[in-house]
């Protein structure tokens, strides 16, 4: 598993305005759970191709590999994967010794691979590494070996001594060979390597106390995402961190607890090189919402009544006003029979009229 982790660390981050070619190869001591030699190799951290010991064959991975290249170009670098397991065996022997570990498992490993940015340069770079550290390291700009262990110093003497013309080619190859079969790539994955903005959901999760910012379906795989209350940026946050979906692009969750009681503004903001600007995104579905909605209507409803009492009254006063000033006729029969009568017709006469 150390091994593993190490490859992770490898791999590092590119910025989305670039684009990389890597190849991680891992030699193992034997177990029964695991092969012994394995090599991937990615673009833009898309797989497209595997090799291992157990199968001796090299699979390329995605439609646009498969139809890219015919069968005997798959035969070629298979047998290619079997020259470099030979050699990976023969180190991982040699290191074991040097280092007094000939008991128990340990990873010998290599990632070398290249980039290509936007304004049109380049780097490259080879690290070899065991049991999960760094070991060995190629300084392209002085064609030298680097070594980050005391008795890594044999080997790095043995490579300038014996085989000092292996710098050159290594050179070479970051420099030249290994950004010319990336862009190659590139054009065989136009389609399937082109880039995908973002699909962002900001919610609350039920009736819980999180809020989780959703963002998927994007490629390539950096990208940035954080989120703010009020403004300023939230340091402590969860995240699942950068996960592959089955369609080869990739998402990310980032989600933080809060009271509910809070009435600050969160949000979650997203960039990536698919968007020509950064996205702001509050909660879709929050609890502040609802609350501020409701408590805008008792406002409004409160004011509301104030102001329909506020002229009743003025009306009554009016009223008042002009039965004191203002004499009303009285009827020549005020009988309370005839106020009845009156009514009833009133009333009759005003039912019949709405029927109608």
């Amino acid at each position: 598993m150390e091994g593993l982790v190490f490859l992770v660390l490898l791999c590092g981050e590119v910025s989305a305005n670039s684009h990389s070619l890597r190849y991680l190869a891992t030699a193992q001591t034997a177990t029964h759970h695991l092969p012994g030699f394995v090599i991937i190799g990615y673009v833009d951290d898309v797989q497209f191709f595997n090799y291992d010991s157990t199968r001796k064959t090299l699979i390329a991975q995605g439609q646009w590999m498969v139809e890219s290249k015919k069968p005997p170009f798959w035969e070629q670098s298979a047998m290619l994967a079997q020259q470099k397991e030979k050699h990976f065996e023969h180190y991982i022997q040699m290191l074991a010794a040097r280092t007094n570990q000939s008991g128990g498992i340990h990873w010998f490993q290599l990632m070398t691979g290249c980039d290509l940015r936007e304004d049109g340069t380049t780097d490259g770079f080879s690290h070899f590494g065991w049991d999960g550290q760094d070991y060995m390291k190629f300084d392209k700009d002085h064609q030298d070996w680097v070594t980050t262990v005391r008795w890594g110093e044999k080997t790095k003497k043995w490579w300038e001594e014996i085989r000092a013309w292996n710098n050159q080619q290594w050179t070479y190859y970051l420099e030249k060979e290994c950004i010319h079969w990336l862009n190659t790539y590139l054009d065989y994955g136009q389609q399937m390597l082109s880039i995908i903005s973002p699909i962002v959901s900001f919610t609350r999760q039920g009736d819980s106390n999180r809020l989780s910012c959703l963002v998927t379906g994007f490629y390539p795989q950096a990208i940035e995402v954080t989120l703010w209350r009020d403004g300023v940026l939230i340091d402590e946050t969860l995240s699942t961190g950068i996960l592959p979906n089955h369609d080869w692009t990739y998402q990310i969750r980032k989600w933080i607890e809060f009271d509910p009681k809070d009435w600050a503004e969160y949000s979650c903001r997203v960039e990536h090189n698919g968007l020509e600007e950064k996205l702001i995104y509050v909660p879709e579905s929050d609890s502040h919402v609802l609350v501020a909605v409701m408590v805008s209507l008792g406002v409004f409803m409160i004011i509301l009544l104030g102001a329909f009492t506020i002229f009743c009254k003025k009306v009554r006063r009016k009223s008042d006003y002009i039965h004191t000033h203002i004499p009303l006729p009285v009827p020549k029969r005020s009988t309370i029979s005839d106020w009845e009568s009156t009514d009833n017709i009133s009333q009759d006469q005003h039912l019949e009229g709405r029927r109608d």
